[in-house]
């Protein structure tokens, strides 16, 4: 067996479309709008007899001797693409790309395992992750708070419009949401409009980035990013303006959102990770029903990442 790093430019797209079926995450359009970021998307293979068998996607950050390898970045995590069915040569070819990822010269690698499918060497060290889940599997489900249920009828009564944003006709109006919303939690924003303008068009072409939009009297009120992969929705970022937490859309936005996935197949939705201490966010997580999920991110660190 050999393991290869590729760029985009070196795959067979043909193969990698295969692959990434059931991935979003894996695939190269959501790979590239880390480039807006000055990330680079690559791809680790495990190749047998000059095929690819196996590949984990992920995006590099940095220079020699700070490169870094994250698969993936900011939450999202990662899955071994692969057609192979038998678990024992799936494992050997998980093993083989996490030896050769550690001896690349990274100083520091990242790989989320949302999904406990990765055996990984000793060599990597596993750091715990908690989110939140909730079962939306059951076609009755609602969520068990009953405040919440009554928030969502008066969101619905009071005919808050919930659609699909539209980068030509929103994108200018998200972009105030979004750094009034970051402003409001004391953070400099993490993504720079670039990244959003991106997102905005992979939206337009792959229907596994589902992205709500709000407003009223032509002011912004709630957006949410959610990302579908595979038989769990990410529900990844959300950006609201409190002045009109009187209309409930944010509720309504997220009922809606899972009124859409169960039908798609989506039996999961991961509320994400919480910061520590935010135990109003917990709390109203804990609301729709979700419950703790744990999962490991694997991590090497060399050279000068040791000591970072």
């Amino acid at each position: 067996m050999e393991v290869s790093r590729l760029t985009t430019s070196r795959l067979n797209t043909d193969l990698l479309t295969t692959l990434t079926t059931d991935s979003l995450f894996g695939s190269i359009g959501f790979a590239r709008l880390w480039e807006t970021m000055g990330g680079t998307p690559v791809y680790w293979a495990a190749l047998v007899d000059g095929e690819i068998e196996a590949l984990l996607s992920g995006v590099e950050f940095g220079r020699r001797p700070l490169r870094r390898f994250q698969s993936m970045p900011d939450g999202i995590y990662s899955r071994i693409l692969s057609e192979v069915r038998d678990n024992c040569a799936r494992q050997e070819m998980t093993r083989a790309l996490f030896q050769a990822i550690a001896k690349a010269g990274y100083a520091k690698v990242y790989v989320t395992d949302f999904h406990d499918l990765m055996e990984v060497p000793e060599t990597y060290t596993a750091q715990p992750c908690h989110t939140t889940v909730v079962d939306i599997s059951d076609e009755n489900w609602e969520p068990p708070d009953s405040k919440l249920q009554s928030e969502i009828r008066k969101a619905e009564r009071a005919g808050a419009k919930i659609e699909r944003l539209d980068a030509v006709a929103h994108m200018e109006s998200f972009l105030q949401l979004m750094q009034a919303t970051e402003q409001r939690h004391g953070r400099r924003p993490r993504y720079p409009p670039q990244f959003f303008s991106a997102l905005a068009e992979l939206a337009a072409e792959d229907d596994r980035v589902v992205w709500y939009w709000c407003e009223h009297e032509g002011r912004p009120v709630v957006s949410h990013i959610t990302f579908i992969e595979g038989d769990t929705a990410l529900h990844w970022q959300v950006y609201y303006d409190k002045a009109f937490s009187f209309l409930k859309a944010n509720q309504f936005m997220l009922w809606q959102l899972i009124g859409e996935l169960r039908p798609r197949g989506v039996h999961r939705l991961s509320l994400g990770a919480s910061p520590p201490g935010a135990s109003g966010l917990i709390d109203y997580k804990a609301k729709w029903g979700g419950e703790e999920y744990a999962y490991n991110c694997y991590v090497h660190k060399s050279g000068l990442g040791r000591f970072l």
